[in-house]
């Protein structure tokens, strides 16, 4: 080998080894699409604002690769405020494919790569990929009285509960959307239960971790005027332990699905504070496997297949082990197989190339062309 051929070689390894060595980040590429009002004529501010949500929707789209079905509502309402938080700081990089203007509407078509390693672990601290079978069972024992003098309703006094009461039936959808794992009042009860621990029998009886009781006290003031209080403890029906306890009382004129929506409102963030303490963070295992890249002849093909390989969701790190001759190693962190990882690899026809795969090894051999 001559010694300008040797020369070229090394900067070529000198290359791949810059490009391998950079900080272990999970970057993933997306195409999206940003929208924003034109107004005044001011496509500066237009072209930011349709940036930011391009930028959003990269988000989102990510995020949902993540966040089990029962927890995109919650998503949705947290994911902007995290979004803000973040600025521009994990877009490694961003192309605008097309620029159009409808009317007043200046759209962007964007190519976007984002490290979303900040994200992931965004997500898990705030539980949203914990999926709904992992979440603690909650059943509510609330009593409801008023506004009349004879009205109350608690439904574990039959033997045959009907349901929830309007106001646990409300509290009830509102968890759910927020990705909590709410369960019915039981079929049948044997013997209607009584006395201060009736909420943790009954939370025993059906198998639930945890148990919202209380009671709701609605009074008519006047023919227009309404006072609700509403006591409510969030209880561990396993360790016979309170978690949270609430009190508010309103007073308005409006009418009783109002007074529950407002009432609600009140309390929701306590609870769910409450209920968070009981909730398992789920982190997928990562474990490490070996890829081999055998027969690179270029720098370009190399980098486009570790960058395929950096953008999969289940791929957390990639970093070069070994190099000998025109075989390079790595060290994937992976969650999930290996051989899912090598057939998107296959799907995104980077190059021509056999695939073996034996134990925790797999070997991508590029074929000369």
């Amino acid at each position: 080998m001559s010694i300008p051929r040797i020369c070229m070689c090394g900067v070529f390894w000198l290359a791949l080894l810059a490009f391998s060595l950079n900080p272990a980040r999970a970057e993933v590429s997306l195409t999206t699409t940003g929208i924003s009002s034109l107004v005044d004529g001011n496509v500066s501010r237009a072209e930011k604002t349709a940036f930011d949500d391009a930028l959003y929707k990269a988000y989102l789209e990510t995020a949902l690769r993540f966040v089990p079905g029962s927890s995109s509502m919650e998503l949705a309402r947290g994911l902007r405020t995290f979004v803000s938080s973040r600025g521009n700081q994990d877009v490694i990089q961003y192309k605008i494919v097309s620029r159009s203007q409808l009317h007043a509407m200046l759209i962007l078509s964007m190519d976007m790569k984002i490290n979303e390693i900040p994200l992931r672990e965004w997500l898990q601290g705030q539980s949203l990929t914990t999926p709904l079978d992992l979440r603690p069972r909650i059943i509510l024992v609330i009593t409801t009285r008023g506004p009349g003098q004879s009205e109350r309703h608690e439904w574990w006094t039959s033997s045959t509960p009907k349901g929830y009461s309007p106001f646990e039936t409300q509290l009830a959808k509102n968890l759910r959307e927020a990705g909590e794992n709410v369960a019915g009042p039981p079929l049948h009860i044997t013997k209607p239960p009584a006395g201060p621990d009736k909420a943790i029998i009954l939370a025993d009886s059906t198998g639930a971790d945890l148990v919202i009781t209380g009671l709701l006290s609605h009074k008519s003031i006047d023919a227009t005027m309404m006072e609700s209080r509403l006591d409510l403890s969030l209880m561990d029906s396993r360790a016979r332990q309170r978690l949270t306890s609430t009190s508010t009382t309103l007073k308005g004129t409006v009418d009783e699905k109002t007074m529950h929506d407002l009432l609600i409102a009140a309390v929701m963030g306590q609870l769910r504070e409450g209920i968070a303490k009981k909730v398992v963070r789920v982190k997928p295992v990562v474990s490490d496997r070996t890829l081999c890249i055998e027969g690179i002849r270029d720098n370009n093909t190399y980098q486009a297949i570790i960058t395929a390989l950096r953008s999969m969701a289940g791929v957390s790190s990639v970093t070069i082990s070994r190099v000998q001759g025109h075989t390079a190693c790595h060290i994937l962190q992976i969650q999930g197989n290996l051989q899912d990882v090598m057939e998107s690899l296959r799907q995104r026809n980077i190059v021509p190339a056999d695939m073996i795969i034996e134990g925790d090894t797999a070997y991508f051999r590029i074929l000369n062309q």
